[in-house]
């Protein structure tokens, strides 16, 4: 194993000329989520300097993708002056055996160029919250103090042939080479322990600090989903529900990437993608939230953010059993779900559902994204021994 936590080596670093360089996951300009939250979280606690690398294709393109180019611009957008963002340029070539290489050849002069100006100096930290190519390179050539792997999803799990051999591999390399590997589920930790023993979950959260005040469930008419409508999204049983409860209004709140079922209940209606900053407002109007995932190799390690967008505005929560929603129950405010069920009963139970505020006042300090970003931040504050540090390599 190339690097182990030390937990005996203790010494930390002043605020002062700290940086962070950030390989994310999902685009700067997307709805937020965690790497969002994980930028501001370095930002707000001193780092001076933030690189943001949004993500480039690490896969074999499929005809599939030409949907997505087709399909218009996010309505999403952020704006923090102290977060600096990159969008390296690359052929879709990364699983083949010189891909990596075309693309350091053809494309990646100007941003090593610009990772290498940016680390000069002071104690920098590098993140990858997705492998590549060009965030082991910066692992293996940057000067840096510490460096982790968030590790966010299965990845390798929603690639096929030589893209899922090719991202398994970089998944491997990034996390036995960084100097701390952080898990957002339980299943990921235990799967990621195989490869590093010293992989720990930390769980996702949610921006809690300005949340509006939980409505009264008198108020509340929607049995509501909030996020993307991909193909772990379970349609058949989300029908049986609105067939179910006709005169029940169902709202879906996101983007969609997989085909409407032809015959789609005349109850559920399609609100799309929207800005982030609404979606509590949506969320006071449920009576039930929604998490209506397939059981599969794409959502067995998956921690649904929802799940704390649900519950922090009291929301009671009718969930599938998969991911790190298995471990959750009724005293989470959870209810599990499948084909079959009473969907009249459990409605009636769900309006009859009352939360303290107390309760919900102490779910949402215990879920913010600065409680939950605490070990991460921690541990990047570390200083690494001298032993530890990298020599570029050729």
């Amino acid at each position: 194993m190339n690097q182990v936590l030390n937990t005996e080596h203790t010494r930390t670093i002043s605020d002062t000329g700290k940086s962070l360089v950030y390989f994310s996951s999902v685009p700067y300009h997307s709805y937020a989520q965690r790497p969002h939250f994980m930028a501001t979280a370095f930002a707000n606690a001193g780092y001076s300097a933030v690189l943001w690398i949004d993500p480039y294709p690490t896969r074999l393109p499929r005809l599939s993708d030409l949907k997505r180019l087709r399909k218009a611009k996010s309505v999403v957008a952020h704006s923090d002056d102290r977060i600096e963002l990159h969008r390296p340029t690359a052929l879709p070539v990364e699983p083949l055996p010189l891909g990596s290489l075309l693309n350091h050849m053809l494309c990646w002069r100007s941003v090593r160029q610009r990772l290498r100006e940016f680390t000069a100096g002071g104690h920098c930290v590098i993140g990858i919250g997705r492998p590549s190519a060009l965030a082991l390179w910066a692992l293996k050539n940057l000067p840096h103090e510490r460096s982790f792997a968030d590790v966010l999803d299965n990845f390798p799990a929603f690639y096929r042939g030589v893209s899922r051999l090719s991202m398994k591999r970089r998944l491997n390399d990034v996390c036995r080479f960084v100097t701390d590997v952080f898990c957002s589920s339980s299943q990921l930790a235990l799967d990621i322990q195989a490869v590093r023993r010293d992989a720990i979950t930390v769980l996702n959260g949610y921006p809690t600090d300005h949340l509006p005040q939980a409505s009264i469930m008198t108020t509340r008419k929607y049995i509501g989903y909030l996020g993307t409508i991909g193909e772990w999204f379970d349609w058949p049983l989300v029908c049986e529900i609105a067939r179910a409860l006709p005169e029940i209004p169902m709202r879906l709140v996101g983007p969609e990437f997989v085909p409407r079922p032809a015959d789609l209940p005349p109850n559920i209606e399609f609100l799309g993608e929207r800005p982030f900053n609404e979606m509590a407002d949506f969320v006071r109007d449920f009576a039930v939230g929604l998490i209506p995932f397939k059981c599969n190799e794409l959502t067995d390690s998956v921690d649904p953010i929802k799940f704390y967008e649900y519950r922090s505005l009291g929301v009671p929560v009718w969930s599938t059993d998969f991911g790190e929603m298995r471990l959750r129950g009724a005293n989470d405010g959870v209810n599990k779900i499948q084909p079959g069920q009473d969907w009249r009963a459990l409605w009636d139970e769900a309006r009859m559902t009352v939360v303290e505020p107390q309760d919900i006042t102490s779910f949402k300090e215990a879920v913010s994204w600065a409680k939950r970003f605490e070990p991460v931040l921690e541990r990047s504050r570390l200083a690494k021994p001298r032993a530890e540090k990298h020599a570029p390599q050729p």
